[in-house]
């Protein structure tokens, strides 16, 4: 999204990448940092002002992704209409609907081949309940640490 601020971006773009995803049988993955910034000094209270609408509005984005029902049958048309979605919660501006258009647009212009939408895409993994169970693809497994080890 190219209406937010630059410290907001990044974060929602990835939310709304993760939902997709799910559609066409991928998941989103990170990693560490593969590089080291060196901060020059600036005004540390402006950067946490620019993240303000991540804490305001953050849970009730993921609330929406994971209510979000798409009607389009293809990876383009969900896109575009999780876009005109976000729009109408006042998530994004109707910059980012047009821009996320265009951008469609070329991609349908060099012949980029598009994954198809699964018939019964997996399902997001849940929070963990209490005892450590989380469920997954509507399987219950014991939760793990960043180790693997179960917790």
């Amino acid at each position: 999204p190219c209406s937010v601020h630059g410290r907001v971006t990044d974060i929602w773009r990835a939310y709304f990448a993760q939902r997709l995803l799910w559609d066409v049988g991928l998941r989103l993955a990170f990693s560490p940092p593969w590089v080291v910034q060196f901060r020059n000094a600036h005004n540390y209270l402006a950067d946490f002002n620019s993240e303000v609408p991540l804490y305001q509005q953050a849970g009730a984005l993921v609330g929406a992704l994971l209510r979000w029902q798409p009607a389009a049958r293809t990876l383009p048309g969900r896109f575009e209409e999780l876009y005109v979605h976000m729009y109408e919660l006042g998530i994004v501006g109707l910059s980012d609907v047009r821009l996320a258009q265009a951008w469609l647009a070329d991609l349908d212009r060099i012949g980029y081949p598009f994954p198809p939408i699964l018939d019964r895409p997996p399902r997001a993994v849940k929070p963990a309940r209490s005892g450590g169970v989380r469920e997954r693809h509507g399987e219950r497994r014991a939760a793990t640490s960043g180790a693997g080890q179960a917790t």
